[in-house]
């Protein structure tokens, strides 16, 4: 895959994740602003996955959703891989997988 098609990809996989995160912790982009400190015009963007996140905003978004850092990451990316293969439907089989395994090590 061509660099900055994985640029784009990232970007998204981060968004779709942090949108996840999100919304599993019951959060509109309001409240998530608030927690993180991070802009909301700047979260939706992210969630949209139109810009490359700088890594203290994503930091301060992971934290709000009350995530590790390592975690979130290990997910990206699994999720980075599964969508480099192009099979949408099995990278969100794989995150919902992943977030199940995760929940039962808590």
């Amino acid at each position: 895959m061509e660099k900055n098609n994985k640029r784009i990809l990232l970007a998204k996989v981060i968004g779709e994740y942090v949108e996840s995160l999100r919304s599993d912790k019951e959060l509109n982009q309001a409240q998530l602003a608030l927690l993180s400190g991070v802009p909301e015009r700047s979260l939706r963007r992210i969630e949209r996955g139109e810009v490359n996140v700088n890594v203290y905003s994503l930091r301060q978004v992971v934290l709000a959703l009350d995530e590790e850092m390592p975690e979130f990451w290990r997910v990206v990316e699994k999720n980075m891989e599964v969508m480099g293969e192009e099979a949408p439907m099995v990278r969100k089989r794989v995150m919902r997988k992943v977030l199940r395994e995760r929940d039962n090590k808590r």
